[in-house]
This record gives C-alpha cells, sequence and structure tokens, in this order.
C-alpha cells in the first residue's frame, strides 16, 4: 500500500479541488483528503482547520513540492494555510500526532483546555495559534493604556 504526503492544506473545498485537479493535469496523482471528521473523533476539535489536504504519492513528493513553488504566485495557492516562518504550504491542525494513538493524550488536555491546538508545519516544525494575538495596547508615559 502506497502511503500519502500532504503538500498543500486548506480550510475550503474548493480551492483544495481546483489544486488537485490543475496537479492531475499537470502528471501528478493527486487527491484531496477530507480529515474534519477525523480531527473532530480524534482531537475533539469540532471548528477543524486545515482540514482539507491536497495529497500526492510519497514518491511524487519533491516534485510537487517544486511544482508548487513553482506556481507560488497562482491565486487558488493564496487559499492555501501557509507557515507564517517558513512559507510551507504542509500544515496540520491540530499538532498533534496522527500515527500513534498516543496523539490523542494531549487532545484531551487540549478538549479540557489545559494547553492550546495550534497550527503546525511539517517543514519546519513551527507551531503557531488559529488566532493573531490580540495587539498591544498603546501606553502612555505612565504605563496606563491611552484612551
Amino acid at each position: 500500500m502506497e502511503s500519502f504526503v500532504t503538500v498543500a492544506a486548506f480550510n475550503e473545498r474548493e480551492p483544495a479541488d481546483l489544486l488537485a485537479a490543475r496537479m492531475r493535469q499537470s502528471g501528478f496523482s493527486a487527491d484531496v483528503h477530507d480529515e474534519s471528521q477525523e480531527q473532530k473523533l480524534k482531537f475533539f476539535n469540532l471548528t477543524p482547520r486545515a482540514h482539507l489536504q491536497v495529497r500526492v504519492p510519497s514518491g511524487e513528493e519533491d516534485r510537487a513540492l517544486a511544482t508548487l513553488a513553482e506556481w507560488s504566485s497562482d491565486p487558488v495557492l493564496s487559499a492555501a494555510v501557509r507557515c507564517p516562518e517558513c512559507g510551507s504550504l504542509r500544515v496540520e491542525f491540530p499538532q498533534f500526532s496522527r500515527k500513534t494513538i498516543v496523539g490523542a493524550l494531549p487532545a484531551v488536555l487540549a478538549a479540557a483546555g489545559v494547553i492550546e491546538k495550534n497550527y503546525f508545519c511539517l517543514a519546519c516544525n513551527h507551531t503557531w495559534p488559529p488566532k493573531a494575538p490580540a495587539p498591544e495596547p498603546k501606553l502612555d508615559r505612565l504605563n496606563w493604556p491611552e484612551k
């Protein structure tokens, strides 16, 4: 059985389907894998993010990533979830392992609010929160918030 590798992740189905179709036209065996049910059941994540994953067989990974780098200005890729550190399209949410049952233990803690669910970049291992942190309020000379 051949394994598949995620080359791009999306929050909406339409751009994921468009990218997979374009990759198939270019000779790749691309498909769209919907991970929303897995995120709900295994990771107790009721609002799936980066759950529509465009995947290719592992043997096509290097060529697919090179092709996506060439297509970086394509409007379809603007809808993809990208790593803020390295710009990679290979992103997962939440950051827990999908390969072992041990990954479910932190998911239980995240569901209880003990730890935070973050995006995870498969290329550089960077994690970041789903929402950008609120900007710090402007402070006056006495470090009181300005009104």
